[in-house]
C-alpha cells in the first residue's frame, strides 16, 4: 500500500511540475515526483521479487516434504500441494494434501484391499470406472445413475480420479489432475492431453489394484 502511495504522489509530483511555469520551483517539484516514483517502484519489485522466492522456496519444501513419504511411484500437482502415492512394498495407497504451503501437510493412508471402487471424472460427469463387483451398490451413485460419457464436449475444466475406500471420516476420495476453475479449456490443447494420460495410467494402476483383491475375496466352493 505505501508503494502505491509513493507512486501517486510522485505521480502528482509530475503533473504539477508540468503545470507550474516558475523556473525555480518546476525543476523541483519534477526532481521530488521522479524520486518517489522510482522509490514506489523499487519498493514494490523488490517485495515481488521476495515474495517469489519465499514461494519458490515454500513449494521445494513442501515437495520434499511429499517425496520423503516413503513410497514406490507418485504424482505431484505443479504447485506441490497435493500428490498421489502408491508403496508396493507395504501395499497403500496415500494420499498427501495441503490446502496452501503454510499448512500441515495431511496424509490419508488406504490399504490396497480397501479400496473398492475408481473413475475418472470430466467435470463432474463419470467417464469411466472400475468397481469391485463382490460390493453391493456405490457410494459414487447407482448403476443407473452413472453412465459413461460417449459425447465429448470441446472443452473442459477439471480432470479428476475419484475413489470410494474404507475410510469413516473420507469414504469417497478425489485426486485432481487438472482444474482451471472457470475457465475452460480445449481437449485439443497439450496440458489437457498429458493430464489425461497420467489420469489414466493411475486409473489402471488403481484398477488393477482392485480387480487383485477382489479376486483374493472371490469364496472357494468345496467338493461335498
Amino acid at each position: 500500500m505505501k508503494n502505491i502511495f509513493f507512486i501517486l504522489l510522485g505521480i502528482v509530483y509530475l503533473f504539477l511540475a508540468n503545470a507550474i511555469e516558475l523556473a525555480i520551483i518546476k525543476p523541483l517539484f519534477f526532481l521530488i515526483g521522479l524520486a518517489l516514483v522510482s522509490i514506489g517502484s523499487i519498493r514494490y519489485i523488490k517485495e515481488r521479487y521476495i515474495a517469489a522466492q519465499t514461494l519458490v522456496q515454500m513449494t521445494e519444501a513442501s515437495e520434499e516434504e511429499i517425496m520423503a513419504i516413503p513410497h514406490t511411484q507418485c504424482t505431484l500437482s505443479n504447485d506441490a500441494l497435493n500428490a498421489l502415492l502408491l508403496n508396493e512394498q507395504t501395499n497403500t495407497l496415500i494420499f498427501a494434501r495441503r490446502e496452501s504451503l503454510d499448512e500441515e501437510l495431511t496424509i490419508i493412508e488406504i490399504p490396497f484391499n480397501k479400496i473398492y471402487e475408481v473413475a475418472i471424472m470430466e467435470d463432474e460427469e463419470f467417464m469411466i470406472r472400475t468397481k469391485n463387483h463382490l460390493m453391493s451398490g456405490s457410494l459414487l451413485g447407482e448403476a443407473d445413475e452413472i453412465e459413461e460419457v460417449e459425447v465429448e464436449e470441446d472443452t473442459i475444466s477439471q480432470l479428476s480420479l475419484k475413489l470410494v475406500v474404507d475410510h469413516l471420516s473420507e469414504p469417497i476420495q478425489e485426486y485432481m489432475f487438472m482444474d482451471n476453475g472457470e475457465e475452460p479449456i480445449s481437449k485439443e490443447e497439450e496440458d489437457y492431453k498429458e493430464a489425461m494420460e497420467l489420469c489414466e495410467k493411475w486409473f489402471q494402476k488403481i484398477s488393477v489394484i482392485i480387480k487383485r483383491h477382489e479376486l483374493e475375496r472371490v469364496p472357494i466352493n468345496h467338493w461335498q
